[in-house]
């Protein structure tokens, strides 16, 4: 069970990367006092770019940053430090904010089966170090990827990642994936530098000083000329200095999950960008329950689920844009999602139907159902609804899901618990129901939800080999045709036998003075993507 705690906890890092609860609850890694020192023949000579005269505060282009933390981009956790790294380092690919992949350090790429992939990188690619980028750098660093970090999740179904020559990178999958592609947002360093706290890496912009606090561009990117900012300034501020700060102009730019459990408050003078997200919010069932092992009762509960309802009413309040509710396990901005795939039922008829078929009756007219023992007769049952105190959105929208639960004839007890204990009772099977929340892959691969074993987040019992062709089948469509048919099949799937029931997809966003700053692109890549195409006033500040 140690196992299934820790791949839990790794795949839900970028879910929920701005929950206070979650960062605390996970061991930092602490870098070393002094950064290792990377020597090379013939360093480029670096510009100095540090202005004469530093002005006011609000002059200039400040960021938060924790020096106490890794800046290591496969393996940081500290939720400032990894919006930093879109500076810092580059991928073989990018999503955009409508999650599709853009090429970024691949110049090309092919698969006859979407098992065996090669790339070819971009050549000529300046790293930090001074050297050339290489596919063994490339190779090296999805590597350690795949063994370790935020990033594991996508590289799971990777038997063999290689290089071949100099500009070749090899990757042969256990299973097709035609969309493998998507999953390849993963940053690179140089090889053998897994354990420095600040590894080269290929972004446009550098530390000129490892204990300093403060980025400039990297005169050897490709893009040097046309980065907006010469230099960005670093600051450490604690989460509540973070709003008055903010509003100050001391802090330029705010990264934000706005369904998390840290709200900032912003205002009319802020301007927002949201950017779509692989974060599913669903509810999740143990089929440990004499109750909820029946497939019937877990999808009938799944129609007290008001999706539109929390999205409208709980989680985009005060600001609309937040989150989007969905139907389907699958996300309704994937660009392949096609709406036939969704039910048109009525939900309050169903949940009725399932119910009575499955001889939930209020026996005692007490006003909540009874379940049948098997053996002719029924008893009481109450389901404990397990969710995190620290996320307020989620409290709320657990509230209102057991409400109308509760007006269904179920009995439902919510228990709001810290973090700590959230997991732990997960861990045990102390709960029947819970809101839980996951990142999956750009791929929408669903696995970690529906398949059993210590690499799944099977804490309810419900994941089942079954699912395995359906999943298979969904990844490796490739055409419209088998896409339309493999995806209703796999929704289809899920929406009956509910081994969990989904809720919503969330949204990121940032948050920067109004005016300040135009042609940002954010996206679930990195923040920074395509940051040599975006514009930065700060006279707008003066």
């Amino acid at each position: 069970m140690k196992k299934v705690l820790q791949t839990f906890l790794l795949i839900l890092i970028a879910a929920l990367m701005l929950s206070g609860c979650f960062l605390e609850s996970i061991p930092m890694y602490i870098p070393p006092m002094a950064p290792p020192q990377h020597e090379f023949d013939d360093p480029p000579e670096f510009p100095d770019l540090t202005p004469s005269v530093i002005g006011p505060a609000h002059s200039r282009f400040t960021l938060r940053y924790e020096p106490v933390n890794t800046m290591n981009p496969i393996i940081a956790l500290n939720r400032d430090n990894i919006t930093l790294t879109s500076l810092l380092y580059e991928s073989l690919f990018i999503l955009d904010a409508n999650l599709l992949p853009i090429p970024l350090l691949c110049t090309e790429w092919e698969t006859e089966d979407n098992i065996t992939f090669r790339f070819e990188i971009l050549p000529d690619v300046v790293m930090h170090d001074g050297s050339t980028l290489t596919a063994e750098d490339v190779a090296y660093s999805l590597r350690q990827a795949r063994g370790r970090g935020r990033h594991r999740s996508k590289l799971r179904n990777a038997n063999s990642i290689s290089h071949d020559g100099e500009t070749t990178v090899v990757i042969v999958l256990d299973e097709p994936n035609a969309r493998f592609i998507r999953l390849l947002d993963i940053p690179i360093i140089k090889r053998d530098s897994i354990d420095e706290r600040i590894p080269p890496g290929t972004g446009p912009y550098i530390f000129p000083d490892p204990e300093g606090m403060r980025l400039t561009r990297f005169v050897g990117h490709r893009d040097y000329a046309n980065m907006p900012l010469t230099t960005i300034y670093l600051r450490q501020a604690a989460d509540n200095e973070l709003t008055s700060l903010f509003d100050e102009g001391v802090m330029s730019m705010l990264w934000d999950d706005p369904a998390g459990a840290f709200d900032i408050r912003i205002n009319r003078h802020h301007e927002p960008r949201y950017y779509n997200t692989t974060a599913l919010q669903f509810l999740g069932f143990n089929a440990s329950s004499s109750v909820l092992r029946n497939a019937d009762i877990r999808r009938a509960i799944g129609h007290a689920v008001e999706r539109q309802f929390i999205v409208d009413n709980i989680m985009n309040v005060p600001r609309s844009g937040q989150t989007v509710a969905s139907p389907l396990a699958i996300s309704p901005v994937f660009d392949m999602y096609d709406p036939t795939w969704e039910p048109h039922t009525d939900p309050l008829r169903e949940m009725g139907e399932l119910l009575d078929r499955s001889g939930f009756v209020d026996y005692d007219s007490c006003g909540f159902l009874e379940a049948p023992d098997g053996m002719g007769g029924h008893f009481k049952f109450s389901l404990s609804f397990l969710v995190n105190i620290e996320n307020a959105h989620k409290i709320r929208a657990a509230e209102r899901i057991a409400q109308n639960l509760m007006q269904a004839g179920i009995d439902v007890t919510v228990r709001a618990v810290p973090w700590s204990d959230f997991i732990d009772a997960l861990e045990n099977g102390r709960f029947d129901i819970y809101y839980g929340e996951v990142q999956i892959g750009a791929d929408f691969d669903l696995s970690p939800l529906l398949l059993p074993g210590d690499n799944y987040l099977n804490f309810g019992r419900t994941g089942n080999t079954s699912y395995a062709p359906f999943i298979r089948q969904f990844l490796a469509a490739e055409t419209e045709e088998e896409m339309f048919f493999a995806g209703r099949v796999l929704c289809d799937e899920i929406r009956i036998n509910a081994p969990f029931v989904p809720i919503l997809y969330k949204r990121h966003s940032i948050y920067t003075p109004m005016g300040v700053v135009s042609g940002a692109t954010p996206s679930q890549s990195g923040v920074f993507n395509s940051f040599q195409n975006w514009s930065v006033d700060l006279d707008v500040l003066n």
